[in-house]
């Protein structure tokens, strides 16, 4: 690898030389405001009288596959474009008689020297290529302006040019001219044999405020190829890729990662985690690309909702009103296992059905939703272990999901009722109200209200039947015990509805709010069907509501029943940072790190994570053993009874109970500042009481 300081002119000059932007480049993006600012700095060298303007550095690498004059720009392509860009746009002011350089052959040596080598063959004469669609726009503007591609941002930062010279001519095309000659860069050119391009790219992008965790796994896979491997690539699987999850890649990636590496990667480390998933398992990356491809295709028919079976639609679109985009890593593993083993479409839409009410049940019910990501990237591995020739999959999936407990349970009908009943749904979530109000207007019908939409352009209301804000009538209406049945009712479910009229007539008598135009009578919602005829609005009629939602609701929602027995009980796996009781039970095994562990007693479990810890970084337990109390006080420096010794002088109180052994690992933890997730334990399992 080689440095220097030189004139970017002096760069981009050279007869047969061309720049060539790779593949896994990001397209040109430099911003209005960045133009600005560029012809303002070359404004002033001119009139400081400025010798030099730094320009940042560019490194290079020469394409040892291709023409021995092409460079593959490896960083600093949107100060390249930017400039050729800007010698375009004074070329063609030059060319049109707009501008008038005292030097009549300025505009062709610009041009022959920068822009296009003369001497190449018709359909190479560009010097520079950009990227995917920023390559066809930059040659469209060496043609007429009705083929200009006026939605690149390559031809917005050229007209911003050519408009600024044309309207301005602050400057002459030679004071210009000059002043783009003042401007320096640290060239870098990379040896192709010895240099390792991607270390280099990564260090020179090791801030991560440029690139997305896509971006540098589109490198990643891509650099290092000839130029003719990346196309082929790229446009063969990556372009498919980027397309498919309507550019969401490293939320896409990260999806992949989950379900395939049973972890979910932190959004900010989704490329290292693919690297290193890569690497360790020595994986062809044109094979990679390509299964990442099927993956993505199955990415786009989850988010799309687009199936082959509208029954499996229906139910995705009610997914992803919910935004439980938590679940995708499992649904990814579900797609590849329907696409490899042909499961029937029932079991499909049973499989998906059982996951909106595991989904749903949660949300109503208020259970934490920190044990999901571990459930979900779980989930298709615990089924696997028994699926069979004798158990099918959804029988199998739905043993799974309502065999968890505590912050992984699917609440059974006894507090799922009793939430649904009672809870304020009238301050849910707003993805989460238009949920509710669509399943129960809608059902499973076919033909559909439009809930979602109307609700989202403001047609439908959620409305109080009995009115947020009680009227005098109101009061005497409810009778004596006015306060208690508001304050009961308000906002549950039995006294809420969907209406379609304004709003300012909400506080009217109950006979007003029925019989108005477009009051309840006229409603042609299925929810306004008991309001509609009932003749005053009480207690009685909000018990009789309620009765008949909670019916709905568990006709909407019920509880998963198994055919599937399990051989014996199947066994628990919990992370460190879930919410769960583990007293009384018996441990099996542990991963701490990725690495499992086997482990005949807690005190095993807990001194061996501890000792691991101390190995990492044993400054921070040997501060804790001077430390005298809170967790300190569970560390000491000798033998000492109900303590277990960690090393040298460092003793764990570990004569503790379960629970508090969990407690004093997070702290730990802590110190560590180590993610909970770190740590997964696995408990014998129990058998489940069935569904009341």
């Amino acid at each position: 690898m080689n440095g220097s300081a030189q004139p970017l002119v002096k760069f981009l000059d050279g007869a047969g030389k061309r720049f060539i932007i790779p593949v896994y480049q990001r397209n040109y993006d430099w911003k209005i405001d960045n133009c600005k600012q560029l012809l303002d700095d070359l404004e002033k060298v001119i009139l400081d009288h400025r010798e030099s303007h730094f320009f940042g550095s560019i490194v290079s690498v020469a394409n040892i596959h291709g023409a021995t004059s092409e460079l593959l720009i490896i960083d600093g392509q949107q100060r390249i474009t930017t400039i050729s860009l800007l010698f375009l746009a004074m070329v063609n002011l030059m060319d049109e008689g707009v501008l008038t350089a005292s030097d009549p052959v300025l505009v062709q040596r610009i041009k022959m020297t920068y822009l296009v080598d003369q001497f190449a063959p018709e359909e190479r004469k560009v010097k520079l290529k950009p990227i995917k669609d920023d390559s066809d726009a930059f040659e469209r503007l060496f043609k007429s302006k009705d083929e200009h591609n006026n939605a690149s941002v390559v031809t917005r930062n050229y007209n911003y040019f050519y408009n600024r010279l044309k309207d301005e001519q602050k400057l002459t095309p030679e004071e210009l001219f000059n002043a783009i000659c003042s401007l320096v860069i640290i060239d870098i050119s990379l040896d192709p044999i010895k240099d390792d391009a991607q270390l280099i790219f990564e260090s020179l992008n090791s801030t991560g405020l440029d690139l997305s965790e896509g971006d540098k796994i589109r490198n990643y896979v891509l650099m290092g190829q000839d130029s003719e491997t990346q196309e082929k690539l790229y446009y063969t699987y990556w372009n498919n890729i980027e397309k498919n999850t309507a550019f969401s890649v490293s939320d896409f990636v990260r999806h992949y990662l989950t379900g395939i590496l049973s972890k979910t990667p932190s959004i900010n480390e989704v490329y290292s985690c693919f690297k290193s998933y890569v690497e360790t398992n020595n994986l062809d990356k044109q094979e990679l690309l390509r299964t990442l491809t099927t993956y993505s295709v199955y990415y786009k028919e989850i988010t799309n909702a687009s199936t082959s079976s509208e029954k499996a639609n229906i139910i995705l679109r009610r997914l992803n009103t919910l935004e439980m985009g938590v679940s995708y890593p499992y649904l990814l593993q579900l797609w590849d296992y329907r696409s490899n083993y042909a499961l029937s479409d029932k079991e499909f839409t049973d499989v998906l059905f059982t996951l909106e009410i595991f989904i749903f049940r949660r949300l109503i019910c208020g259970v934490p939703t920190n044990a999901l990501n571990k459930i979900f990237a779980m989930l298709q591995k615990d089924c696997l272990k028994y699926v069979d020739d004798e158990n099918s999959y959804a029988e199998v999936f739905k043993y799974i999901l309502t065999s968890k407990g505590s912050s992984g349970r699917l609440p059974k009908d006894s507090e799922f009722l009793q939430c649904f009943e009672e809870r304020d749904m009238y301050s849910l979530r707003g993805k989460n109200k238009l949920y509710l109000f669509d399943r129960l207007e809608n059902k499973d019908t076919y033909e559909r209200t439009n809930v979602i939409g109307l609700m989202q352009d403001g047609v439908y209301t959620v409305e109080h039947i009995m009115p947020q804000t009680l009227t005098d009538w109101w009061k005497m209406h409810l009778g004596k015990d006015y306060n208690d049945i508001y304050e009961t009712w308000n906002n549950r479910i039995a006294n809420l509805t969907l209406t379609g009229y304004n709003s300012q007539y909400s506080n009217r008598k109950f006979d007003e709010k029925r019989d108005m135009k477009d009051g309840f009578k006229d409603s042609h919602l299925q929810l306004n069907s008991y309001v509609s005829i009932c003749e005053k609005w009480t207690v009685e009629e909000l018990k009789h509501r309620n009765k008949d939602m909670l019916k709905l609701a568990k006709q909407l929602w019920p509880y998963p029943q198994s055919s599937f027995v399990p051989p014996v009980a199947i066994n628990e796996s919990h992370a460190l940072d879930e919410d769960f009781n583990f007293k009384g039970r018996n441990i099996i095994s542990y991963t701490f790190m990725n690495t499992p562990y086997s482990a005949s007693s807690w005190i095993e479990m807990f001194v061996q994570v501890v000792k691991f810890l101390f190995e990492l970084d044993e400054t921070i337990i040997y501060k804790l053993v001077d430390e005298t109390d809170g967790l300190g006080s569970d560390f000491v420096s000798k033998d000492t009874d109900g303590f277990s010794e960690i090393a040298d002088h460092v003793y764990l109180w570990t004569s503790s109970n379960t629970m508090t052994k969990i407690r004093i690992l997070r702290q730990i933890f802590d110190r560590y500042e180590l993610d909970y997730s770190e740590l997964s334990i696995e408990i014998e399992g129990i058998e489940e009481e069935s569904e009341d």
